[in-house]
């Protein structure tokens, strides 16, 4: 065998000495080699040619990946993959090192607005006692080429996009030390699941690695000591930001804080883009035995909302990266004028004053005739995403053409005007247009803001030709008006799809207040105007506390983890009065500048009296496939979805939680983990969305959950509970049972099996797990109004005497009105009799203190 390096370039051009042993971690069978040397990303922008698509959409949408169709950027891909062939280089440079830790994947999932294609190569030392033949199993999103030393072993290029593929392989390893090299590539199109797993299925012996100038002793303690750092809370609201190791090394690890950098074409959509903020230069601190904690900065001055935090260490020649994240929430406005005129103006004066580098922003200046200059230079920001077509570039654009609507020529130099002119000709406004892009055009929210583009557009210049189309803008907008009506008439029979969703209502919203207000169609403007009362009433139904929480149809863990800093919640303390976090206002600042008013009644939805308790039932979603229920008090809130694709892989639907009004994130929740990745990019991830969805059921204040795990071939295969331990009063822990106590408001949570609490990582103390494939969860709310003292509230919890049947998957309680079944297959039952889901119906129905629902339309106020 020839002898192959590991070195990197820095390492052959260093002159101190060669490399150590590798630090060697015994693989077995069912086994995934997940620490690797990994190269930097070989980024090429890769769009294909331009050309129309077939338009294609049919107006029924769904929560989850649609197929496309290869766009222009794929099919260059198959084509180049015709004629090329990937060689082993002479020389990589090694530069990091990947630790995968708990997940068995290679994961570098992420959110690309331009078609980028994406490479690494990634190497390990392999060992083994005797000369054998080993089987692998490779799995991939992308494609991957395998090397055995220098002979490759693998060529598995399916690049179905966020579509994973396995193939199996054998190769010969000779006795001793050789060298396992992956090549990865994928074609990033907006999210991107980009991953490769690779498992030993046969062999003796074998053992994997990674290779630096360190002793093994010294690599796995930097190791152990990365994977055991955690922030000292999951919550700021004052103070600073500490970092605690759980596992203290026996020699001191120096590690930095690098200055946030998130590049220009990639981010995840878990946490804010813009990161903390905080300074340019990185932190630097060391654990030891005598240093276990490490101060990083204050929070004062950051904008609230999750951020993630990269810790590095460099030893050895080598990077070692890991990543985190918490939540920043410092102190929050309170708009508590009493009309929501007050409350508009109130919060415009807040966006004059500040806010993100936003389009919308600039729009409230323009309209406030407030810093002309700052409005231009927001205008030119927001420029280059639409003219180079970034996915998403439907959302920037729209309060463009409301800036052009309302302000051309006046304010700002012309020369601006007249390239904001050629920009708005110039876009693609729908599939069956030439284009190269990787918008997309397939969800719900997208094709609304498409068709209010075109339509406003259209309307902007109806005798001018776009040059992109070939179409004048009087065509551009008859086309548009006939889709947006068809897309009104598909909402108007489902439901939104995105149901409650604080992620993508505010999407909604940026279409809706930009076409009610620049629309001198009546029937548009009536038919904006109802679809923005339905969504207000349920956005209402789902606040608690300022918070936007309860089942949504798409999540993201930002919005678990700091509900009360999305835009939806600044829409909602606009519209409803309440707590604010500023920055997060790009639908807020439309909304603000709009005539648009809810109706009265949603108020009070969103704030009930003291001693009131509200229900609510309603279906959203196709063929009304997202029946929800809502049980709620001035203290509590539980809200889920039943029968939502049981037991079928899910996406980002968020199925059951409870919010109680004493914190503002006092949010408890259970989930399939569809990543084991914190943090990660995946959609479903760790805590957002299912990997398997669950069968859900709620009967009055009480929600039972069944997973069954064998119903789908995941890779995870247990179940766990996220409760904020740090924000509590009082927490009780039993063996199955967990209570909880914020201010008045209580959580009762079950399992079917022993519940496992985390004692290390990020989630220590917060997090417990089931570990079974079949399991049965209860979720409890309470408050001190209704079930009185918290023993009282834990005692009614026991009294339920909850039985689950693992064979049958089915979940029994001794409810006061009967005994409950809920089975995985089939109705809810009450003492025998079944309880189908009632009213299937778009339109909320709401009951007050247990009376009979009516539909919300029809109640002039709030009365028992």
């Amino acid at each position: 065998m020839k002898n192959i390096s590991l070195k990197s370039r820095s390492d052959q051009a260093d002159e101190g000495g060669p490399l150590a042993g590798a630090t060697l971690w015994p693989i077995a069978p069912g086994e995934a080699l997940n620490r690797w040397h990994v190269s930097q990303a070989e980024v090429e922008y890769f769009p294909g040619a331009a050309r129309p698509m077939p338009d294609a959409i049919d107006y029924r949408f769904i929560n989850g990946w649609v197929a496309t169709g290869d766009l222009p950027c794929r099919e260059a891909l198959r084509a180049r993959l015709l004629i090329r062939d990937v060689q082993l280089p002479a020389l990589i440079d090694f530069s990091n090192i990947y630790l995968g830790g708990e997940d068995p994947r290679v994961d570098f999932s992420t959110f690309c607005f331009r078609p980028l294609l994406i490479r690494r190569w990634m190497r390990c030392v392999v060992t083994a006692d005797t000369a054998q033949t080993v089987r692998f199993a490779a799995e991939t999103c992308g494609g991957m080429h395998v090397w055995l030393n220098e002979t490759k072993v693998l060529t598995h290029e399916p690049y179905d996009r966020n579509i994973a593929h396995s193939a199996t392989f054998s190769a010969d390893i000779p006795h001793g030390e050789s060298l396992l090299t992956v090549f990865l590539e994928d074609l990033h199109e907006r999210d991107t699941s980009c991953f490769f797993k690779l498992m030993l299925l046969e062999g003796k012996g074998v053992a994997a690695g990674i290779q630096a100038r360190i002793d093994s002793h010294s690599m796995r303690e930097v190791e152990a000591t990365l994977n055991g750092l955690r922030t000292d809370r999951l919550f700021y609201d004052k103070g600073t930001v500490r970092v605690v190791a759980d596992y203290l090394p026996d020699r001191p690890v120096e590690i930095e804080l690098g200055p946030d950098w998130h590049p220009s074409e990639t981010v995840t959509m878990n946490v804010l883009p813009d990161g903390v903020g905080k300074t340019a230069q990185p932190i630097r601190f060391t654990i030891s035995k005598d240093n276990p904690t490490a101060t990083l900065f204050d929070i004062a001055g950051l904008r609230a909302g999750c951020i993630s935090l990269t810790f590095v260490v460099q030893v050895g020649g080598v990077r070692i990266e890991r990543g985190l994240g918490t939540s920043i929430l410092p102190p929050p406005l309170s708009l508590d004028q009493n009309h929501i005129s007050g409350r508009k103006r109130a919060a415009l004066d807040v966006m004059v004053a500040g806010g993100k580098n936003e389009p919308s922003r600039a729009l409230v200046l323009l309209a406030l005739g407030k810093e002309p200059e700052q409005a231009a230079r927001l205008i030119e920001h927001a420029l280059p995403p639409v003219i180079e077509r970034h996915d998403c570039a439907d959302f920037w654009l729209l309060p463009l053409l409301w800036i052009f609507r309302a302000h051309a020529w006046t304010q700002l130099p012309d020369e601006l005007w007249e390239r904001l002119r050629g920009v708005i000709l110039n876009f693609r406004y729908w599939l069956d247009e030439p284009g190269d892009d990787v918008m997309w055009y397939w969800s719900e929210n997208h094709v609304l803001c498409f068709h209010i583009a075109q339509y406003l557009a259209g309307d902007l210049f109806p005798n001018d030709v776009f040059p992109n189309s070939g179409k004048t803008g009087l065509q551009h907008r008859a086309q548009a008006e006939a889709r947006l009506h068809r897309w009104f008439d598909a909402i108007d029979e489902h439901g939104l799809a995105e149901w409650n969703s604080a992620a993508y209502y505010p999407i909604d919203f940026l279409g809706l207040f930009t076409l009610f207000e620049n629309t001198d169609d009546p029937r548009l403007k009536e038919r904006t105007g109802k679809l923005l009362d339905e969504i207000f009433v349920m956005t209402a139904l789902h606040t608690l506390e300022s918070v936007p929480s309860g089942s949504q149809g798409r999540i993201y863990e930002k919005e678990l983890f700091a509900g009360t800093a999305t835009e939806l919640a600044s829409v909602a303390a606009i519209a409803f009065g309440g707590t604010w976090y500023a920055g997060h206002d790009r639908a807020a600042a439309l909304f603000a500048l709009s005539d648009y008013e809810p109706p009265p009644l949603a108020t009070d939805f969103a704030f009930p009296l003291k001693g009131k308790r509200l229900a609510a039932r309603y279906t959203q979603g196709l063929n009304m496939n997202a029946k929800l229920s809502l049980w709620k008090c001035a203290d509590a809130q539980l809200s889920s979805v039943a029968q939502y694709k049981t037991g079928e892989l899910g996406h980002q639907q968020h199925m059951a939680d409870i919010q109680l009004s004493g914190h503002m994130l006092a949010r408890f929740w259970i989930n399939h983990p569809g990543d084991l990745k914190v943090w990660g990019g995946s959609r479903p991830s760790y805590w957002a969305g299912n990997g398997i969805n669950p069968r859900v059921a709620q009967y009055d204040n009480v929600a039972l959950m069944l997973f069954d795990l064998t119903r789908q071939p995941h890779a995870i295969r247990f179940t766990h509970v996220f409760l904020p331990v740090e924000l509590c009063d009082e927490v009780v822990v039993e063996t199955n049972w967990i209570f909880a106590r914020v201010a008045n408001g209580y959580v009762g949570i079950y399992g079917s099996s022993a519940l496992e609490a985390l004692q290390q990582g990020l989630f220590a103390g917060m997090e417990w797990r089931m570990h079974a494939e079949k399991a049965g969860w209860l979720m409890i709310a309470g408050s001190a109004d209704v079930h009185g003292g918290f023993s009282a509230f834990r005692e009614s919890c026991l009294a339920l005497a909850p039985h689950f049947d693992a064979d049958a998957v089915s979940l029994t309680l001794d409810h006061p009105d009967g005994k409950l079944l809920l089975p995985f297959e089939g109705e809810l039952q009450r003492a025998g009799t079944p309880l189908p889901f009632a009213p299937l119906s778009t339109v909320p129905h709401i009951g007050v203190d247990g009376g009979a629902l009516h539909p919300w339309t029809e109640m002039k106020e709030l009365s028992a």
